[in-house]
């Protein structure tokens, strides 16, 4: 699946916001970040710096952690657990509103070559994002979720794909109790 150009920049954001809170650590707490020594001096001489260079320098420590996908997720899972971040929980609400709009274009692209064959939509369109998600998430009942956006193709009210946002969050909070029990 494509990224918009938006999604694109609101998740340089979400990185931005990261380095930012990275940089307000104690130094205590840089020193034991999961990461290497150039990024944490780097971290590390933000806080001496005044607001114009500190926000540069946030800039570039974001820069840095985009071109690390593991620096991020480790730095965001550090933060979780040590400053009680809501980083972690924000990436899985966007990651689950991308996975629901990307079922929701699925049934559209459906719905509309249905309509040009002049046939009922099929109730087993393809949906590479429904697959997916059944992937991410193995108790999601996908006729249910089918159905939902099925009728956001046909109607496009917005309560059907809220419903498919609702249904996604309670099996990833169910995920996180079972797991929470488990002792993970």
């Amino acid at each position: 699946m494509d990224i918009s150009r938006s999604e694109k920049k609101r998740q340089a954001a979400r990185v931005e916001k990261m380095a930012g809170e990275l940089a307000d650590l104690s130094p205590g707490e840089i020193k034991s970040l999961p990461v290497p020594d150039f990024l944490r001096q780097e971290i590390l001489a933000t806080g001496k710096l005044n607001a114009g260079a500190r926000k540069r320098q946030i800039k570039f420590i974001a820069k840095e952690l985009r071109n690390s996908e593991d620096d991020y997720r480790q730095l965001g899972e550090f933060l979780a657990r040590r400053k009680g971040s809501k980083l972690k929980e924000n990436e899985e609400f966007h990651e689950l509103e991308r996975l629901r709009q990307a079922i929701i274009t699925d049934a559209i692209t459906a719905f509309e070559e249905a309509r040009a064959e002049e046939i009922p939509i099929p109730d087993d369109w393809p949906s590479p994002a429904l697959d997916e998600a059944k992937r991410l998430l193995p108790e999601l009942n996908a006729d249910d979720i089918r159905g939902l956006a099925g009728r956001y193709a046909r109607t496009r009210k917005i309560t059907h794909s809220r419903e498919i946002f609702r249904h996604l969050k309670g099996l990833r909070q169910q995920q996180r109790l079972a797991s929470g029990q488990r002792g993970e």
